[in-house]
């Protein structure tokens, strides 16, 4: 549940780098390397830069995420079936939107904020006589930001997310070989930063039943609790479907994590040019905090449960169940970073006229399961894993219990590829044209709104503009679309209504649609000094 969001930084994977030119030709630089980014991109074409550089950048997005939600057959019969007892009304026919951005930052962990912007650079110094120049930059591989309003649908898969990878050194240096080869190699130093926080509620049959249970047998024709033992225990809080069972605040920092990237570059002829990259991934144990707060009739339903003395409650109290409100712990989790790696070629059809096309990897599929750790015992959980363990029929892997989480994600590495144009339109202004479709690294059985990532396609414009003889303007605009339509029972992460499907599946029974649209802006100035 905690862990999830970490994918859509996936989404986020050179939109926010910053750079303009690579973002106007689709992220197709890999053979066409720009500037002082192409310590990100292709390190060996800071072999091309001369004398002493340094390169400003700001970057401006505006991020729009909806998702509607519509009964399937079996949910529909369901609230036919039972109008009185069961009920949906935050999610049953309702739209959900983004209301506002929030982000990791360093020091301030997970902050709204009134627009998602950024600014950064970097700086490069030619050693002439021994065929080399060296760098550094600031940018950011991954950042993601978003904020729902209370109550809406959406809150189930995050009331605000924040996701930040910030490279804030990367020493760096490009080699000239010859006149025609180039190689490089740049370590990255980065912050890593995850926060999340959300209302959880486990829409299972188990609780449907409980709830249908509870309103049938629990009172008398004058409203009064028919006791015996059971009824006792089951007729005072709510275990409903439906409800929201606890909000969830959690934020996970590392301020060191390390990446490589090394590239060659090759000018074949005056009108090609071929380039390859490698970035490393990186395993990073982050550690933070989360807070887990109790709704009322959870706490009521568990606090008479460990307060009973019969039989049950002498079982409920050999699982460790005790009163329970809030649980604060720290906590830990392994984040995978994938490695990536691309190639690519770039071709002056005409002396004025240039493709780029590149050809890419991206080991998504480091992302097949995520591991949580408590500090702390989390008693709820360990019910609810008691619970999950003997309904168990290995619909969907995973565990749940007191110290921890391991969640199924099943994802996939794929191979994407990109276009880009540039026309030298005179001899001091070019414009860019990209074109990207990223493809879909989640199987169509573990979509979600968590991710909610189908097929993705980045178009892009943009221009170049030389001020003067050793002054650079670049800018550039970028528009993402991506859309999903999950039936009811389409996705074990998000609409399954299998029995044993705990972890997690917040709109199980629902078809879901999502439609997720990201403007880019970017703009920067390199000159010497």
């Amino acid at each position: 549940m905690l862990y999830a969001s970490v994918a859509q930084a996936q989404l986020a994977q050179n939109l926010f780098i910053g750079n303009p030119k690579a973002l106007a030709l689709g992220n197709a630089v890999t053979a066409d390397p720009p500037g002082i980014d192409s310590i990100h991109f292709n390190p060996a074409g800071l072999a091309r830069l001369k004398g002493r550089q340094f390169e400003l950048k700001g970057i401006a997005g505006d991020l729009s995420l909806e998702a509607e939600f519509t009964p399937g057959p079996e949910l529909a019969y369901a609230f036919e079936q039972f109008p009185d007892s069961l009920s949906d009304p935050t999610v049953n026919g309702q739209k959900s939107e983004l209301s506002g951005t929030s982000v990791m930052l360093p020091f301030f962990g997970l902050t709204e904020i009134p627009a998602l912007v950024a600014a950064t650079g970097g700086a490069s110094f030619e050693v002439e006589d021994r065929n080399m120049v060296l760098a550094t930059g600031v940018f950011t591989p991954m950042l993601l930001g978003l904020k729902r309003e209370p109550g809406d649908a959406g809150v189930y898969s995050g009331e605000e997310v924040g996701i930040t990878r910030l490279t804030y050194f990367s020493p760096s240096i490009g080699y000239r070989i010859s006149d025609k080869l180039f190689v490089g190699a740049a370590l990255n130093f980065s912050y890593v930063g995850v926060g999340l926080n959300f209302d959880m509620r486990l829409p299972n049959f188990t609780f449907g039943a409980f709830d249908t249970l509870q309103d049938g047998g629990c009172f008398d024709q004058n409203g009064d609790v028919n006791s015996n033992p059971l009824n006792d225990i089951i007729c005072t809080g709510s275990l409903s479907p439906f409800q929201t069972m606890a909000f969830i605040e959690a934020e996970f920092e590392r301020g060191l994590s390390t990446t490589m990237n090394v590239g060659v570059l090759w000018e074949v002829e005056p009108w090609l040019t071929l380039g390859m990259t490698y970035m490393s991934g990186a395993r990073d144990k982050i550690d933070g905090d989360v807070r887990i707060e109790y709704n009322s009739g959870v706490q009521d339903f568990i606090n008479n449960l460990a307060q009973d003395t019969s039989i049950v409650g002498i079982v409920a109290g050999a699982l460790g169940v005790d009163e329970i409100g809030v649980d604060e712990t720290p906590a830990s989790m392994v984040l995978e970073y994938p490695q990536h790696f691309s190639m690519g070629a770039s071709i002056k059809v005409t002396p004025r006229f240039k493709t780029n096309i590149d050809v890419k990897w991206t080991d998504t599929a480091v992302w097949n399961e995520w591991d949580i750790k408590f500090d702390e015992q989390v008693q709820f959980l360990g019910v609810l894993g008691v619970i999950s363990d003997s309904l168990n029929q290995g619909t969907t892997g995973g565990a749940i219990g007191a110290d921890g989480l391991l969640l199924p994600r099943g994802y996939e590495s794929v191979w994407t590829w990109a276009i880009g144009f540039e026309y030298q339109y005179t001899d001091r202004l070019a414009f860019r044209l990209g074109y990207e479709p990223r493809g879909a690294s989640i199987p169509e059985g573990k979509r979600d709104l968590f991710v909610p990532i189908g097929e993705t396609t980045l178009y892009s414009t943009g221009f170049a503009f030389q001020w003067s003889k050793d002054t650079f303007v670049d800018g550039s605009l970028g528009y993402v679309h991506s859309e999903q339509n999950i039936p009811s029972n389409g996705s074990t992460n998000a609409t399954s209504t299998a029995i044993d499907n705990f972890i997690y599946n917040p709109y199980a029974g629902y078809n879901m649609k999502t439609e997720l649209s990201v403007i880019v802006g970017e703009i920067s100035i390199r000159s010497t000094f």
